[in-house]
């Protein structure tokens, strides 16, 4: 649903030609004022930031380092084993990408970009020109958002910044947020953070003026007789001129009686104190939940596991939860079908931490062969999907079946994974059926 200037760009690919008259009768229709109530809102809207946030170097390569940390998570679309493919749409769109001009990475990087600098971040949908149904999905970075109600169900309008105004049915929406306590809907923004920002421009400022003031002033004098401001000004003019200019090729500084206690400044260059730069950036690591070693990719296993656990995981819960509220049914969700992203954070531990881990799988059955190989970023081989277990060593199938073990008996037809027991020598039949 779209108001403003015409069926052009990006957009199409949002809304097929098939869709838009019907939509475009919808937008007409939509009440401009007809808010939506929630518990505590009568008309929800948000405003993005004005942009502070980013334009700062050191927050701007914090949020840069926490969406490149996103940009790694796995997209998957988890099906139990007996509907796998039954969504097709949505297998399509997890195992591709998620529209016509983004990678993953992209679209992770971008999202998490948004919703840390304006504390909300929203996906929207492509509709297929068939059936109308979800294709792909986009970021969104409006200007201004609301939410209002028509026939009874709410819609979210985004006014986006190139004039355009374009809405959706609330519920084909993901709204990511941070800090949501006075919205039902929105992010809380980042206004607490205001005076840390303007702090650092301050300071910022007043570098620059500092050198720009040292550099520019290399003497002070005082002159002993009375003048006029415009002969001070041409006396000035012509000292700096005669002994500072081109015409003067010896090292002197000359100067008459009328000038007196002329003396050299020094070019003492202004820097922020250690301990107030240190301030600055623990309220800065403290709000965005990171530190130093993980901004200048400095850190050890677990450093980076709890920055891993406390901002990467919350993020990639949050995305995966909202996607499957808007791309599956209730009843979908119940048979067991939903969507992830997933990252192993194995792959910044150390070699050590990686063997014991490998070790505990193969010998506890809990991981596959292949499984155990991606944790050293190894390529799968053929017949990598079997399990192994020390008893000595059985080696299963993915239906559970032991295929072979390290006594040298093979193709047993009982299974481990389950509530059966593995079928040991004294229960092997023989030919005629018997049992030895």
């Amino acid at each position: 649903m779209r108001e403003g200037t015409g069926w052009l760009g990006l957009l199409d690919k949002l809304i097929p030609k098939s869709l838009r008259p019907k939509l475009e009768q919808k937008s007409s229709a939509l009440p401009p004022t007809q808010g939506y109530r929630t518990f505590t809102e009568y008309s929800p809207h948000f405003s993005s930031f004005d942009g502070t946030i980013y334009e700062q170097a050191q927050t701007r390569a914090i949020v840069e380092r926490i969406a490149v940390a996103c940009s790694k998570l796995k997209p998957e679309f988890v099906t139990p084993d007996d509907s796998a493919g039954s969504i097709p749409r949505v297998q399509r769109l997890f195992s591709s990408w998620p529209n016509d001009m983004m990678t993953w990475p992209d679209f992770l990087r971008r999202l998490a970009t948004q919703l840390f600098v304006e504390t909300t971040a929203y996906v929207v949908p492509g509709y297929d020109e068939r059936d109308g149904s979800i294709c792909a999905l986009y970021p969104m970075k409006p200007s201004y958002t609301e939410v209002v109600e028509y026939e009874g169900e709410p819609w979210i309008r985004f006014h986006l910044l190139t004039g355009d105004v374009q809405a959706f049915p609330f519920y084909d929406v993901a709204i990511l947020t941070r800090f949501q306590l006075d919205s039902d809907i929105f992010g809380g923004g980042n206004v607490p953070l205001t005076p840390t920002l303007r702090l650092m421009d301050a300071q910022r400022q007043a570098e620059e003026v500092a050198l720009k003031t040292g550099a520019d002033i290399r003497f002070v004098g005082k002159v002993v007789t009375n003048m006029h401001e415009d002969d001070l000004t041409r006396f000035r003019d012509r000292f700096s001129k005669s002994n500072f200019g081109p015409e003067n090729k010896s090292a002197l500084v000359l100067y008459d009686n009328r000038l007196d206690d002329l003396k050299q400044i020094d070019q003492d260059h202004y820097t922020i104190e250690p301990e107030e730069m240190e301030r600055i950036d623990k309220a800065l690591y403290q709000y965005f939940g990171i530190n130093e070693k993980i901004l200048q990719n400095s850190y050890n296993e677990q450093e980076w596991s709890a920055f891993y656990e406390g901002v990467i995981e919350p993020f990639a819960l949050m995305l995966g939860t909202r996607l499957t509220k808007m791309l599956l049914t209730p009843t979908q969700v119940r048979k067991g079908n939903h969507i992830m992203f997933s990252s192993s954070y194995l792959e910044y531990a150390t070699t050590d931490s990686k063997i014991k881990v490998a070790r505990f799988m193969a010998e506890t059955g809990s991981g596959r062969r292949n499984e155990i190989r991606d944790i050293f970023q190894l390529p799968h081989t053929e017949g990598g999907d079997v399990f192994t277990l020390r008893g000595e060593f059985y080696m299963v199938d993915e239906e559970n079946n032991i295929v072979a073990e390290s006594g040298g008996h093979s193709q047993h037809e009982s299974t481990w994974y389950g509530d059966e027991p593995i079928n040991d020598s004294d229960n092997d039949t023989n030919d005629d059926g018997g049992t030895e």
